[in-house]
């Protein structure tokens, strides 16, 4: 609010200045509108429309071009106005070029919110010597701050905030002696704050926090006292406990209003012990949010050093309890009091019933834990009348919602994000100034009462998340029948159970949110109602809405960014040319039908950040215009439709981080180098065939963190380029057609999470260099043509949470490095040759089963980051058909050695894996008796010990695992026992338990066990013993299998051959 007032005060004084009262008429001179036009070729982006009043006939006086200020006595032109948050402009990227050093007589040069990524501020500006305005905030600029700004002896005003700029702080700037306002906050600027500051002796405003690299340099900082004239200060992130100096300095400052000392380290002991320490009576604002102060005792301190404090943060501090201190004795005007991201107690509100001046209580995620009509109650002091703005949000709120008449000033209510319940009494009382109630993610009932739809002031309606029902038709009409329909900007009904199709919501003129997501909307969508014009976000996925939306619906709607139209039955069709009258930042269009032609539309969105066209029955070849729009997004998804053709490689590079998912098309050839400027790259169940050029192009590849080039046709030897992805994290190469041995350099991959190279046909031993990867939580090698011991590192210094080596020619013994995998929670090494006795001291499987998500935290090499979670799938035989397990519903505990030439007996150790829910020891040579301590496994869904040479009794503690619905104790040589009792249900069943169970001197010896691909379907599928579908409570469920409650008993369960 400060930079808004200052920079429009500034503007208008420059703006005056330029023009006199005389009307001269003098046009722009010649040289600089040469050197616009060519600034003007070098920008990309920004809004084409507009920018082409920059035309090049000789006609067109530069001093009419939008963004162009020339001063009517010169000609010259003296301010340059291209703001990316202009909404005339959108955002400008591309190159800046140097023409612009023609423009001598320039005395305002605004480029904030535009885009120029990876762009360092240029050193030209140093030669604009007329400037005394220059804003470059939030521009995505890169590099130090140029020496060259420094020589700008007339600037007064420079903000190059929230950029990514570098390095040190120029003590040059201390020369710049007309500055009034300078901001260099949130950037990655770092070493010592220059004390030549203290020579800027006009300054009124000075912004150095959330720079995490600055540092006091342990000087006092008594060059602060100069700044007699500073009116706002933040210091934010600057370590200053025990700098004493500073704090001492900053009580001398006489004129100081706002200080922003936040994440500064300071604690409550620190500040007391400053004392005596007095602000000036100026100060209004003081900003502590992010210390480690412990105790509330800090009031004192702080009221007793600003006597005229109308503002106090003490946010994401270390508070904890009831609060001791007695406000009705302060007399400072405090209005807002912020105690958010504290550890506080419902009784904490009655300690400021009797701040009579108070405007504004925030108290979110606070672990409030009262009844909503207790909190309020305790507020029912002098408090209630002055009260505008209570922020509850995000704590353990209980009840219903209460009547509000006792606050009559309240304008702002937030109790989203608890644990309110019930209906909303139809009766209840609300307030007539009320312009904001947020009552989202809670559990709420029944209809929205009638009371809502007469609010005069309500801007902003948060009902989303909760249970809350009723006819959209009869909520839309109630609402435009109240006073709200003039004023009603935000509607959030999304996430609850409201039925009916689209109303007409034109006729809320003020209406520029709508959130109708994931509710029971249903049927077609009139031809003839159209969206209210003033809208910019628009939520109506996952319903169930039908029709056809036209360009007619979107007719005069200018200035929507955000269009979530996902899921739902609903056909997009636009004449071939249509240019909408709106530019996008956000589509999801995800299974809208916009085929079978790419959608030409998308081609005039020119600011979109993210973008999901998927099932939207597309059978086209991508055009090249699409490629080329992609460089800005942060998200793309173009997956399952029927895209067809080569990517061609481009010239292109996308934003840090932008995940692109191209998955189940028809792509073909080979993969584009440029795609690897991705952060995630999904390319599953497409026919790509080549990926030489992609991976060994020589350049580092600094961002991508997720690869999935699984189901495709790619052949042959696998490259030995992985050197240069510097920061992959997931790598899917599963079930193509490759061959050779595993390349070494993929153990350069040392933040390797995920490596899945299941289903081709490696030949080898795996790479001595993968246990370089000590980050792997998951490696599949199954299905492959790998032969040799099984490495003897895996154990040592590889945390894998799920191992799978099945369906190879692994020999020997297993390595008791095994012993070593702690939390592994998969394990299948099943249809190899291995041989020898299994480990007795297998750990994992004990603490809890291990929900299979991967959380990937992606660190680019410029030092952007995103976390993304991504789904590891499992596949395993799974009650005798072979099974994909995803994370998303899944906790899984699986031992899968079958078909080996194992031998010995079942060590009793296995008893500890009582977390264990799958285990596979058939088709191998194990003998002996089946230990008891099998029943200590009472997780256990499926066991099958079949087809092994197995002795003596079923053990009775069988019948101690309830959760049991697969048993399969086939082909051994195992004795009737009456001692072992099954469960009731499957008493009631119609089964013989025993199968192939027989005395031995009754019957032929077992044939030998036999490989998996020597059975016969039928042995694979007879060999289950199938119990009641009750009790199928872990995975059964999970699986989606078919239901059988409707077919007979009977076919659970097929007799085996001597059955």
């Amino acid at each position: 609010m400060a930079r808004q007032r200052f920079l429009g005060a500034m503007f208008v004084v420059l703006l005056l200045s330029n023009y006199s009262s005389a009307e001269l008429q003098v046009g722009c001179r010649e040289k600089e509108r040469h050197a616009l036009l060519e600034f003007k070729a070098g920008l990309v982006g920004g809004d084409s429309e507009l920018l082409s009043s920059w035309e090049s006939n000789n006609k067109s006086d530069c001093c009419e071009w939008e963004g162009i200020t020339c001063s009517n006595q010169t000609g010259h032109v003296v301010m340059l106005h291209l703001s990316g948050d202009n909404q005339h402009f959108g955002r400008l990227g591309g190159e800046i070029r140097a023409s612009l050093m023609e423009l001598q007589h320039l005395q305002y040069l605004n480029l904030s919110w535009n885009d120029f990524t990876d762009i360092n501020i240029p050193e030209f500006f140093g030669s604009l010597t007329n400037l005394r305005f220059l804003d470059l905030l939030g521009s995505h600029f890169v590099g130090r701050i140029p020496i060259n700004l420094t020589r700008l002896s007339h600037l007064q005003y420079l903000d190059l905030s929230e950029n990514s700029l570098e390095g040190i702080i120029p003590h040059q700037v201390g020369n710049l002696s007309h500055l009034q306002y300078l901001d260099l906050s949130f950037n990655n600027l770092g070493g010592t704050i220059p004390y030549q500051l203290g020579s800027l002796l006009d300054l009124q405003e000075l912004y150095l926090g959330y720079n995490t690299g600055l540092n006091h340099g342990g000087h006092g900082g008594e060059w602060l006292s100069n700044l007699t004239l500073l009116t706002h200060l933040d210091l934010s992130t600057i370590y200053l406990e025990y700098a004493h100096g500073w704090l001492q300095t900053v009580p001398l400052l006489p004129k100081i209003e706002e200080l922003s000392l936040s994440n500064s380290g300071l604690s409550r002991n620190y500040l007391l012990s400053l004392s005596p320490f007095n602000f000036s009576t100026s100060l209004a604002s003081l900003d502590l949010s992010g210390n480690t102060i412990t105790s509330f005792t800090i009031f004192q301190w702080v009221f007793n050093a600003s006597i005229n404090l109308i503002e106090l943060d003490l946010s994401f501090n270390l508070l904890r309890g009831p609060i001791s201190y007695d406000f009705g004795n302060i007399k400072n005007p405090l209005e807002l009091l912020d105690l958010s991201h504290n550890e506080l107690q419902g009784t904490v509100l009655e300690s400021f019933r009797d701040l009579c001046s108070l405007h504004s209580l925030q108290f979110e995620t606070a672990e409030l834990n009262e009844d909503i009509s207790a909190i309020l109650r305790n507020l029912s002091g002098c408090v209630r009348y002055s009260l505008q703005e209570l922020n509850l949000r995000n704590n353990h709120i209980s009840g219903t919602l209460p009547d509000l008449s006792i606050f009559p000033s309240l304008k702002a209510l937030d109790l989203s994000c608890n644990r309110l319940s019930g209906n909303i009494p139809e009766g209840i009382s609300l307030l007539p100034e009320l312009e904001s109630l947020a009552l989202y993610s809670n559990s709420l009932e029944g209809g929205i009462p009638e009371s809502f739809f007469s609010l005069c002031a309500l801007r902003s309606l948060y009902l989303s998340n909760n249970s809350l029902n009723g006819e959209l038709s009869v909520i839309i009409r109630a609402l435009s029948a109240g006073p709200s329909r003039f004023t009603l900007k935000v509607l959030g009904l999304g996430s609850n159970q409201i039925t009916g199709t689209m109303p007409d919501m034109s006729i809320f003129p003020s209406l520029e949110i709508i959130n109708l997501s994931n509710n029971l909307l249903q049927g077609m969508i009139p031809e003839n109602i159209q969206f209210p014009s003033q809208l910019s976000i628009l939520k109506m996925q996952f319903n169930n809405l039908q029709g056809i939306i036209t360009e007619s619906h979107f007719a005069n709607v200018s200035m929507l960014h955000h269009a979530d139209l996902g899921c739902n039955s609903l056909a997009l069709t636009f004449s071939e040319n249509w240019v909408p009258p709106f530019q996008l930042d956000v589509i999801y269009l995800s299974s809208c039908k916009l085929g079978p032609k790419f959608p030409k539309w998308l081609h005039t969105q020119k600011y979109l950040s993210e973008l999901d066209i998927s099932n939207a029955e597309i059978s086209d070849l991508v055009p090249m215009w699409f490629w080329e729009r992609t460089m800005k997004l942060q998200f793309m998804n173009i997956s399952h439709n029927n895209l067809t053709g080569v990517i061609p490689n481009l010239p292109i590079r996308f934003s840090k981080a932008c995940r692109v998912v191209l998955d189940s098309n028809q792509f073909e050839g080979s993969i584009p180098p440029f795609l690897r400027t991705a952060g995630t790259l999904q390319l599953s169940k497409n026919k790509f065939s080549e990926a030489h050029l992609f991976l060994c192009v020589n350049t580092e590849v600094d961002v991508l963190g997720i690869l999935d080039v699984s189901e495709n046709q790619l052949s042959g030897q696998l490259p030995d380029c992985w050197s240069h992805f510097k920061v992959l994290k997931f790598l899917d190469l599963s079930d193509n057609t490759l061959s050779g041995e595993i390349p070494s350099s993929l153990g350069s991959l040392l933040g390797l999470q995920v490596l899945k190279l299941r289903g081709n046909s490696f030949i080898g031993n795996v790479p001595f260099s993968l246990q370089n990867c000590t980050s792997l939580n998951m490696l599949d090698l199954g299905e492959n043509e790998l032969s040799g011991p099984i490495p003897s590192w895996i154990g040592i210094g590889v945390p894998l949470l799920m191992l799978s080596l099945r369906r190879n020619y692994f020999t020997g013994t297993l390595p008791q490095n095994l012993c070593y995998l702690t939390g592994i929670q998969l394990l299948d090494l099943s249809a190899n040759n291995l041989s020898g006795q299994i480990l007795k001291c297998l750990k994992g499987f004990s603490t809890g089963g291990v929900v299979m998500n991967l959380y990937i935290y992606n660190g680019d090499s410029s030092g952007g980051s995103f976390v993304q979670t991504f789904d590891l799938i499992a596949l395993l035989m799974w009650k005798g058909v072979e099974q994909r397990f995803k994370n998303d519903l899944l906790i899984l505990s699986s031992i899968d050695l079958s078909s080996n030439q194992l031998t010995g007996h079942i060590p009793e150790e296995i008893g500890n894996l009582v977390e264990l829910v799958s285990l596979n020891l058939s088709r191998n040579n194990l003998s002996g008796k089946i230990t008891p301590k099998i029943g200590r496994l009472t997780s256990l869904d499926f066991l099958d010990l079949s087809r092994n040479h197995f002795s003596g009794s079923i053990p009775p503690a069988l019948s101690q695992i309830d959760r049991l619905s697969v048993l399969d104790l086939s082909y051994n040589n195992l004795l009737r026992s009456c001692r072992v009792s099954m469960p009731q249900v499957m008493k009631a069943m119609p089964i013989f338990v025993e199968n192939h169970l027989t005395n031995p001197e009754d019957e032929a010896a077992p044939e030998e066990p036999k490989t998996l691909e020597e059975s016969s379907p039928e042995d694979k599928n007879s060999i289950y013993l199938i119990m009641s579908l009750g009790f199928i409570t872990g995975f059964w469920g999970l699986l989606g299998s078919t239901p059988f409650d409707h077919f007979p008993q009977e076919q659970f369960v097929k007799a085996s051959p001597n059955g």
